[in-house]
This record gives C-alpha cells, sequence and structure tokens, in this order.
C-alpha cells in the first residue's frame, strides 16, 4: 500500500512540474522580450552607462568588463554582452571566471534565438488558423484576428466583407470594401461588392421622420393651430348682480289695487340684496 501511495506521489509531482513549466517558461520568455526590446530600443539603462564610463576609465582592467556584460545582460542584450566578454577574453584568455561567464551568455543568445523561433512559429500557427477560419467559415472574429497581423491582405479583407454582408452587417463590409479598393483601385469585383453593400445599408436605414404641417419645435401641432380662441364672458361685480336682484325683486311687486303702476323694491330688500354680496365673505371663499 505504501509502495502505491509513493508511486502516486510522483506521478503527482511529476505533472504538477509538467503543468508549472510552461507558464514559467513563458513568464521568462516574456520578461525577457520586453528586456530585449529595451535593449533594441537603444536606451540603455543607468547601470549600463555607468558600466561603460568605467570601462572607458580603465579599458585594461578585467573588473568593469565584467560589470558590463552583467549589466547588459539584466537589460536582455546578451548578443552585446557576449561581444564584451570575447574582446576580454582575448586580453585574459585563462581567466575561468570569464570562460564561464562567456559560456553562460552564449547559452542565453541561443536560448533566446530558440525561443523567438517558437514565439514565431506560435503566431504563424494561429494567423494559419484565423485565416482559414475567415475564408472558409466566415468567423467574422478571426478575420479580425488575423487582419491584426496583416491589416492590408486583400483576401482576408474581402472575407471579411463578405462575412458581414452575409450577417446583414452591410455597414462594415462597406468598410472592409473600401478599404479593399483603395488597395486595389481598378478592381472591377471589388467595386461591385462595394456597390452591393453600399445599397444594402441604404435599404437598411430607417425612413426620415417627417413633420406635419403647423407643427412646433417638438413636434406636435400647436395650440394656436388646433384651437380658435374663444371670447370669454366678462364677469359680473357682486354691485351688478346686486343691482339685477333690485331689478327682479321689482318686477315681481303686485300692483296696487287702484291699478297704479308697480312699486319699486322697498330699502329693506335693497339692503338685503347689497349684504348678500358684500365683500365680508367667509374665510376661503369669495363672492
Amino acid at each position: 500500500m505504501s509502495v502505491r501511495l509513493a508511486v502516486a506521489m510522483c506521478v503527482g509531482a511529476a505533472l504538477i512540474g509538467s503543468y508549472g513549466q510552461p507558464a514559467a517558461a513563458q513568464a521568462d520568455a516574456h520578461a525577457r522580450a520586453m528586456a530585449r526590446a529595451t535593449c533594441q530600443s537603444g536606451k540603455h539603462s543607468d547601470a549600463v552607462v555607468d558600466a561603460k564610463g568605467a570601462t572607458e576609465r580603465s579599458p585594461d582592467d578585467l573588473g568593469p568588463r565584467m560589470r558590463l556584460a552583467d549589466a547588459l545582460v539584466d537589460q536582455g542584450c546578451y548578443q552585446e554582452a557576449v561581444e564584451i566578454l570575447e574582446a576580454a577574453q582575448d586580453a585574459f584568455p585563462r581567466n575561468a571566471e570569464l570562460s564561464g561567464k562567456l559560456r553562460d551568455v552564449r547559452s542565453l543568445v541561443t536560448e533566446q534565438t530558440y525561443i523567438e523561433g517558437l514565439t514565431q512559429a506560435a503566431e504563424s500557427a494561429k494567423f494559419t488558423r484565423n485565416q482559414l477560419r475567415c475564408m472558409k467559415l466566415s468567423d467574422i472574429a478571426a478575420c479580425e484576428d488575423a487582419l491584426h497581423s496583416r491589416p492590408d491582405d486583400v483576401p482576408l479583407l474581402l472575407a471579411k466583407g463578405d462575412a458581414l454582408m452575409q450577417a446583414n452587417r452591410p455597414e462594415g463590409a462597406v468598410t472592409a470594401y473600401r478599404h479593399v479598393s483603395q488597395l486595389k483601385p481598378g478592381d472591377e469585383a471589388v467595386k461591385t461588392k462595394l456597390a452591393g453593400a453600399e445599397a444594402l445599408l441604404a435599404k437598411n436605414q430607417p425612413p426620415p421622420v417627417t413633420q406635419p404641417p403647423g407643427a412646433g419645435a417638438q413636434g406636435a401641432p400647436t395650440v394656436a393651430a388646433n384651437t380658435a380662441a374663444r371670447p370669454r364672458a366678462p364677469r359680473k361685480t357682486p354691485a351688478a348682480v346686486a343691482a339685477n336682484r333690485l331689478a327682479e325683486a321689482g318686477k315681481q311687486t303686485p300692483a296696487q289695487p287702484d291699478g297704479g303702476q308697480r312699486l319699486t323694491a322697498t330699502p329693506t330688500a335693497a339692503m338685503a340684496a347689497l349684504t348678500t354680496y358684500s365683500n365680508d365673505a367667509p374665510p376661503g371663499q369669495t363672492n
């Protein structure tokens, strides 16, 4: 039972190591690539500048050359470090430390070349896969990924335009076909594709919104256009209402026995009518 457990632990450790090494290698390769890009830009670090100054001041000393090689290695400039160490080995051919450092840096150059080859192979394989998916399967995302590497690839642009037309996305297709027409201005097939995409784009556009006559700024008819101004009756004052009441009271007074004319309203009735429309109204009410 213990033997099986030991074997299982060994297998598990091997699997963990096999999965962990690629991730660590990728991180290390990325760091080295970044350092290499800095080296290729020509902007050396402060350590490299200081070591170069010390080497120029003491050209016959091995120490400044070793420090310069170390600074170049730290920045990812492996080939430059090899050249410094090879020149130093000519002056100090029997120095064991120098020989060992030169051997290590040469191995870094070999490893860097190998990693760069793997990176280029992986990028090439990724591009080939995206190219096939774009041109054979009308995969729009694959077309876009492939065009990141080759933005002026005419077959890819045409395949992307065709895929967008199949997806009823003529706006993107117009952009792709116009790019191709700029690269191949005399190609009639490209002109035909571009005209078809533009026609579909125009067909899919919503019709313009028209406003009816007399519409206002918000698109709704104005009130003055729909409704005519209606005159409002003048409001009667309380005094006028009281006077009308007096007149009505006078009209309703019975005739005198002697057959004379009707009597006017009594002062008491007039006072009562005026009191009814006085301004001393209860709170919250108006006469």
